[in-house]
């Protein structure tokens, strides 16, 4: 695999920067991504984060290591804090680094592939990559399949689907300790009386705080006011209440309301802390997003087993890079491995696809002079032909984009048999699923959609673009919703279930969509975008989106350490 010097860069934030004068103009690789004073940054945050100091030293000896965010992964799994000092040198990292991580026993699996092909393995191969354990560990928490999405598209249709984002939302507010005593938007205004008592008890001399109170509900209008503050209409079944966000001031514990207020969605839900006025509305002072909670911890596998993500394969499109996806193909198959990456590619049990597996017919005005393969049902058959080349031992998830033949609305059920039946004949080793979906493999809850709604979070929310994929993707992950707002790009089926609710928080949440590859991290949840084996066509070229091809995303379930394999040729 070839891995260039200006490879656009996979892990958001992280591009070819100049470093910093200590490290003057080298770059130490990490699984061929240049290491700059970004990384630098990024490594010294983690170890911060979890409660870690380390000296000059140490930091130094730690980016002079072959994969240093590994190597901190490991620091962090052996600290004790107790039997080490305060701050970390170079020998005590040294000692942590050297230290055995003990070998936890295999637990029974629950899937069983067949043995039909077992002998695929190894084909092609001048050292066969084999492994005995060919078994699976899958539970699915959510699924969108074509019994459970069907509406009749009625008033009463889309009233449901409000009253549950909101009933599911605010559910999540109840479980905070911070939240839990939130007021309706009815119950607030009628608090105006709680401004006229502070005023009173002020003018007789007494000290007293102004009462606070949180409001929760879903943002029904958003506007800026001729004084430049930003207004909210919020609503609940029972009522609504107006909202003023003093942008130009620093809110509760510092944070900044003019970029959360931004980032404010029509129809999300959200929590706003303030005082009320005279006039029952709410002067805000915080915007609490329902966000992922800081105390939870990764899941992890017990056991090493990885799994790759990838995305955007656009099959039957001119401008689909054939020979990286068989290179790719090949590397699982272990052909053409690094002596490094043998005990990967030996492990590696799952593969997720997160939409966009053919290019589709008619998806964008003259699609068809970009087309190799017109035709929607031999696009998928030839695809399938491909993947039937995978591994046995390799489970593989896919779930539609917007260029499958699906229906737009989302959520949207699995890819219909009869369009892509070959897939459906590779059997037990792939599972079709709806958009969004949520399964939990060896212990780790993963979250795959396609992520159609990056399109009205570019156009929407200031300083976010597709080139960086994982800051939209933070945003949905505060707002606990894959697609907030409706009667935008995004389509949205009107059901009694909202679907997109991120009910339970995931330890990785893998989107597509973007054609950028990105690897990143907010508070437990890993993120990954995964890119694209599709080139620049003249539509993106149009549209100004540069993709960054060939990239495939690969996490390690037992530790949590993302790495990324890349097979096309930057040069």
């Amino acid at each position: 695999m070839n891995c260039p010097s200006e490879i656009p860069t996979p892990l958001s934030n992280h591009g070819c920067e100049k470093a910093e004068k200590k490290l003057k103009t080298r770059c130490v690789r990490e699984g061929g991504l240049p290491l700059t004073s970004t990384i630098r940054r990024t490594l010294l945050k983690r170890l911060i984060g979890s409660g870690i100091q380390v000296t000059p030293d140490a930091l130094e000896y730690i980016l002079d290591l072959e994969k240093p965010s590994e190597a901190v992964e490991s620091i962090i799994v052996n600290h004790i804090s107790d039997e080490l000092p305060p701050v970390l040198s170079e020998e005590h990292l040294k000692a942590l680094l050297q230290m055995k991580v003990e070998t936890e026993e295999i637990t029974p699996k629950i899937e069983q592939s067949t043995d039909e092909s077992a002998h695929r393995d190894s084909m092609g191969t001048n050292e066969p990559l084999q492994s005995n354990d060919r078994s699976w560990d899958i539970r699915v928490l959510k699924n969108p399949d074509s019994d459970s999405v069907g509406s009749g598209g009625s008033v009463e249709d889309f009233l449901d689907l409000f009253n549950d984002r909101f009933n599911r939302i605010k559910e999540i507010y109840m479980n905070r300790i911070d939240t839990q005593s939130s007021l309706s938007p009815l119950v607030a205004q009628n608090r105006r009386n709680d401004a006229d008592n502070w005023e009173a008890s002020r003018n007789r001399g007494e000290r007293s705080r102004r009462p606070v109170h949180k409001v929760i509900g879903i943002v029904k209008k958003k506007w800026t006011s001729s004084s430049k503050y930003a207004n909210v209409t919020l609503e609940d079944p029972d009522g609504y209440i107006r909202c003023i966000i003093p942008t130009r001031q620093r809110g509760r514990n510092d944070h900044n309301l003019l970029e959360k207020s931004n980032s404010l969605l029509l129809d999300e839900v959200v929590c706003l802390s303030g005082h009320i006025n005279r006039d029952g509305k709410l002067i805000a002072n915080d915007i609490l997003f329902p966000d992922i909670p800081t105390t939870r911890e990764f899941g992890r596998a017990n056991h090493t087993v990885y799994a790759a993500f990838i995305s955007d394969i656009h099959f039957g499109s001119k401008e689909f890079l054939a020979d990286d996806f068989e290179q790719f193909i090949d590397w699982l198959r272990g052909v053409d491995v690094d002596e490094s990456k043998k005990d990967v590619v030996r492990n590696i049990r799952y593969l997720f696809i997160a939409g966009d597996l053919v290019d589709g017919i008619g998806v964008y005005p003259n699609q068809r002079d970009d087309l190799l393969i017109p035709d929607i049902y031999d696009q998928y058959a030839e695809l399938a032909d491909k993947l039937r080349r995978i591994p046995e031992r390799v489970k593989i998830f896919c779930i539609p984009g917007n260029h499958d033949a699906c229906r737009q609305a989302l959520p949207k059920p699995p890819i219909p048999e009869k369009f892509a039946s070959p897939l459906y004949d590779l059997g037990n080793q792939i599972m079709m699923l709806g958009d969004p979906c949520q399964v939990v493999v060896e212990g780790v809850t993963i979250l795959m959609t396609h992520g159609d709604s990056l399109d009205d979070l570019v156009t929407t929310i200031p300083g976010v673009s597709y080139k960086e994929p994982a800051e939209p993707m933070k945003h949905l992950l505060r707002k606990r919703h894959l697609a907030p707002y409706y009667g935008g790009k995004t389509q949205l089926a009107p059901l009694p279930r909202d679907w997109m609710v991120i009910d339970t928080p995931p330890d990785i949440v893998h989107f597509g969509h973007a054609h950028h590859n990105a690897i990143d991290r907010y508070r437990s949840v890993r993120i990954i975008n995964s890119g694209t084996f599709q080139d620049q066509t003249e539509f993106m070229r149009k549209q100004g989106i540069k993709p960054t091809p060939g990239i495939v995303s690969i996490v390690n379930l037992r530790t949590g350490v993302p790495d990324y394999e890349v097979f096309h040729d930057y040069r």
